[in-house]
């Protein structure tokens, strides 16, 4: 079985071998043959083609898109959203286990990207920051260049699960592995370099822009609103430079907070503090260590006294060459033995006839004949009596034996845990100097006397040459404030213009989506602080003080503001129900069905600008970035001056950002969730003229055949159980379920799939369908 990190080998009819996953040049000609010619010749950045293999569901599917709408459809649970994950993985999403399909090696996928002119600079940028090779345009009459990813998840052991296993037990192992998460490793690249998953997810936030089935309720925080203003406004990198320049402007204000000018008293605190602590040379963590080792050899003094007690016990030696006769073992033992010889030697005399020597008995021996054992008795037994007295006779000696031997093994333990008695003395001692040294400092342990000497050595040398970093700090902080007041007015300029369009764009895309009268509004803010309103419990928030220029965005002139993540501003989006309604948040007064409106509305907004500006270039929309490119080459010098040159950065694609461009590819998943179906031709159109006038590619997963008769490809999931085919490498697809796609190229198919999504019988949904792919298409000639 091939490994899942083994890769395969593509070789060119000349023999060259190609850099995987290369495809045959006959396979990517079959695999291609139904994009249109009109994707071919788009200057928009889209996604051409998707290949995926043995991901989730899917065993082998090729995937063409069309460079504007793309609808989705299928039953529930047919395995929509598996599509659009396949994507999201393209766009670095974390993988996981159940990405990779059941019984397969490895998970293969693989897309090609057009990438326009519109993203052609941060695509590029990215691909420079991880060594991958420029972009190169496919032709010299096409403004787009393609760029290919690819990502394989693998498991991190070179076994898939149920492999190598017997077929009894095939069951069994499975439901091992699904009670154990397994790792994944993935293994990405871009035009055949490869690259970490980072560079994937960079690339992902330029061109694709997902809107998955809870993106819509999202909206409703303020972050997200912000987020989407910047997105509208074309003021994503001048966000990001605020940022980056209010993080410096902290990490200054917090040097100087740190610098203090100390007093000759303070000072020689500080130096005898210091002194104090390297007369000792304490290490960090000795303290820990040398009462670990006290406790070690107080076990080992105990032990001594264990063995010793033992010694005493078998030998009667109690360590001071005493023998105590009367209570030890061995002497017992001894004393045991001498009394049995004396019983046998006894009996041997006793024995009638027989004297000690074996000899008869004389007549004297008749006169104790009464202590004498009956002589009736049968020398047999009195054999075997004597016989018991001398094998205990044997044992007591073997016992001997064996108690010297466990006296000896007992000593031999004993001289391994002797160690030198002065070694407790010398951890004693040491001990209490450093315990003496931490009272005397006021800390709890050598750790923390080790932290107070190395911050009393900081503090000294800041005091060395306090006025000059003080004065170093104040400039790069003074110059670092300036340019973050400029960005911020800049920002809050820009959002305060888009904001004015924004208002009337969304209002006009509502009403095209059956929320007449709706009117919806942009609330931008400035948080002041003023000096009794800060905690002093708590640290104060950063906050810059700014002119009569904050005038200029209708903020009270010479104060004190907030700085907040991206910008001064507070962004609030508000919405009335009605024309007689008031404007309130829209977390408060919006439904499921309006949020998803809502969200279509603000991506429509920008097809609805751009169409009212064909033929002409805005100077409104011009203004700001021009202003933004002179503003930044006097903020330049002036930073440059301070010393700021680490934090200059030219934000040439902020300058050069159209402010109603939308260059990413937009992905719906169940955007109609939770709108009826009465409104879904209002949603198709919608849709329709944000991939037409907004000139962007559009992917959306949806249920309502109103919506499926507005696209440009039509594209059918369906689940299904494959018989043995034998499509892949790792299965032969015996009773599996798979995902297929299906493009429906041709009417015949589209008037079939959305007459059974109508599910109104085959007449009457046939002639319902005809009749919504009539709508669409005048809709795409109006367009």
């Amino acid at each position: 079985m091939t490994s899942a990190y083994s890769s395969r080998t593509f070789v060119s009819s000349s023999g060259r071998v190609l850099p995987r996953p290369f495809l045959s040049h006959s396979r990517r000609a079959a695999r291609c043959s139904t994009v249109s010619r009109a994707q071919d010749t788009s200057s928009t950045t889209h996604l051409r083609d998707l290949y995926v293999r043995d991901f989730a569901l899917v065993d082998d599917q090729h995937v063409s898109f069309h460079p504007h709408l793309n609808i989705i459809t299928g039953q529930s649970g047919s395995g929509k959203s598996v599509l659009l994950e396949a994507i999201a993985q393209l766009c670095g999403a974390p993988a996981r286990e159940e990405g990779i399909r059941s019984g397969a090696d490895c998970a293969e996928l693989q897309g090609w990207f057009c990438v326009g002119a519109d993203t052609h600079t941060e695509v590029g940028s990215i691909l420079r920051k991880h060594d991958v090779p420029e972009l190169v345009r496919l032709s010299s009459s096409q403004s787009t260049a393609e760029l290919t990813v690819e990502r394989r998840l693998v498991y991190i052991d070179d076994h898939r699960p149920g492999s190598d296993v017997e077929e009894p037990f095939a069951e069994l192992n499975q439901e091992a592995h699904h009670q154990t998460q397994r790792r994944i490793r993935s293994v990405c690249r871009v035009n055949g370099t490869i690259v970490p998953v980072k560079c994937l997810r960079e690339l992902g936030k330029v061109l694709v822009d997902f809107n998955g089935q809870g993106t819509a309720a999202s909206i409703a925080d303020e972050e997200a609103q912000k987020q989407l203003l910047d997105d509208w406004a074309g003021t994503r990198q001048l966000r990001m430079r605020f940022d980056e320049l209010a993080e410096a402007l902290l990490l200054h204000r917090s040097e100087l907070a740190l610098l203090e000018e100390i007093s000759p008293d303070e000072r020689h605190e500080l130096s005898n503090l210091i002194d104090t602590v390297q007369a000792v040379e304490p290490v960090r963590g000795e303290d820990v260590a040398l009462k670990s080792e006290l406790r070690r050899l107080e076990g080992a003094r105990m032990t001594v006294d264990a063995c010793s007690s033992v010694m005493s016990t078998l030998s009667g030696d109690g360590g001071g060459n005493v023998v105590d006769t009367q209570g030890s073992v061995r002497s017992g033992i001894s004393n045991a033995s001498i009394q049995i010889k004396g019983l046998l030697s006894n009996a041997q005399r006793s024995a009638p006839g027989v004297s000690a020597e074996g000899g008869t008995y004389s007549s004297e021996a008749d006169e104790d004949s009464s202590l004498q054992p009956n002589s009736e008795d049968s020398s047999d037994e009195t054999d075997a009596a004597l016989a018991g007295l001398r094998d205990a006779l044997l044992m007591c000696r073997e016992a001997e034996v064996l108690i010297s031997e466990a006296e000896r093994r007992v000593a031999n333990y004993l001289t391994l845990l002797r160690a030198d008695p002065y070694h407790q003395e010398e951890c004693v001692g040491r001990l209490r100097q450093l315990d003496r040294l931490c009272r005397s400092i006021g800390v709890r342990n050598i750790d923390e006397a080790c932290d107070a000497a190395e911050v009393a050595k900081a503090r000294l040398d800041a005091a060395e040459n306090f006025k000059e970093r003080r004065e170093t700090l104040s400039t790069l902080a003074a110059a670092t404030e300036t340019e973050l007041i400029e960005a911020g007015l800049i920002l809050a300029k820009s959002r305060r213009k888009a904001a004015v369009a924004l208002r009337r764009d969304v209002t006009t895309a509502l009403s095209s989506l059956a929320m007449e009268g709706c009117r919806f509004d942009v609330s931008l803010s400035w948080e002041n602080i003023s000096s009794g309103e800060v905690n002093p419990a708590s640290p104060p928030p950063l906050s810059i003080y700014v002119d009569e220029s904050a005038m200029d965005v209708g903020e009270e002139g010479s104060s004190r503001f907030r700085v907040r993540p991206g910008g001064l501003d507070r962004v609030t989006f508000l919405l009335a129900a009605g024309p007689n309604e008031s404007l309130r948040s829209m977390s408060s007064v919006a439904s499921g069905g309006e949020t998803a409106r809502l969200l279509l509305a603000m991506k429509l907004s920008p097809a609805i600008q751009r169409d009212a500006m064909r033929g002409e270039k805005s100077e409104e929309m011009k203004e700001t970035p021009g202003f933004a490119r002179s503003l930044q080459g006097a903020l330049r010098g002036v930073a440059a001056e301070a010393g700021l040159s680490s934090l200059i950065q030219t934000h040439d694609s902020f300058v050069e950002t159209d402010a109603i461009e939308s260059s990413r590819i937009s992905v719906f998943d169940e955007l109609d969730s939770g709108v009826g179906a009465r409104i879904g031709d209002k949603i198709g159109a919608s849709l329709r003229m944000l991939a037409d006038k907004g000139n962007q590619q559009v992917l959306c997963v949806t249920h309502l055949p109103q919506v499926a008769a507005y696209g440009d490809r039509h594209l059918r999931i369906s689940k299904e159980i494959g018989h043995g085919t034998g499509e892949t490498a790792n299965d032969s697809g015996e009773g599996r379920i798979r995902i297929t796609v299906d493009a429906l190229l041709d009417e015949e198919s589209r008037i079939e799939e959305i007459s059974s999504m109508l599910g109104l019988g085959d007449v009457e949904g046939r002639r319902s369908a005809v009749r919504m792919l009539q709508t669409g298409a005048a809709s795409a000639s109006d367009l």
